[in-house]
């Protein structure tokens, strides 16, 4: 119960992370990766969608339906998605055996930030938290269930960036 309560409220305290416009450096990308692999440059075309999460917290577990269906849409447009761990003490080989046992397995990509350099860079203060990054800035941050498809392709295909939450 204690879990939840603070899961709870680690989601509901979800705002006041990286602002948006920010720049993302490579230096503070997870040196961990299960799956897939870290963008050794910002490719002009892509689109990067970090979302964080952990464990222990219901409402990430929770997402991991979404964000596969999404990823479902977009796996072969420039747009890669990347669940990060954050805050777990958990191996490579139990986070791979937690996310086997899952309904709907991710099959995007996952990272650990096992030294916790992305969430504290990234200005995480509660999860699930999600970052979209197009040529290394950070053009929307919120909840991973507030973003669709069609919100990631506008910002794949915008010059600019839409900043909606």
């Amino acid at each position: 119960m204690k879990t939840f309560a603070l899961s709870l409220l680690l989601a509901l305290t979800l705002p006041l992370m990286a602002a948006v416009g920010n720049t993302v450096s490579q230096d503070v990308l997870p040196k961990v990766w299960l799956s897939g692999e870290a963008p050794q440059a910002w490719p002009s075309d892509d689109l990067w969608l970090f979302e964080c999460w952990a464990t222990w917290c219901r409402p990430c577990v929770a997402a991991i339906p979404h964000m596969e269906a999404i990823w479902k849409d977009v796996k072969d447009e420039s747009i890669r998605i990347v669940g990060v761990n954050v805050g777990d003490q958990k191996t490579a080989e139990q986070l791979k055996a937690f996310l086997a046992k899952q309904p709907t397995p991710p099959t995007y990509a996952i990272a650990i930030d096992g030294d916790g350099c992305f969430a504290e860079a990234m200005g995480v203060r509660g999860i699930p938290t999600a970052f979209v990054v197009r040529k290394g800035k950070v053009v929307w941050q919120g909840h991973p269930n507030k973003l669709t498809v069609g919100i990631l392709r506008k910002f794949a295909k915008s010059e600019s960036g839409v900043t909606t939450r």
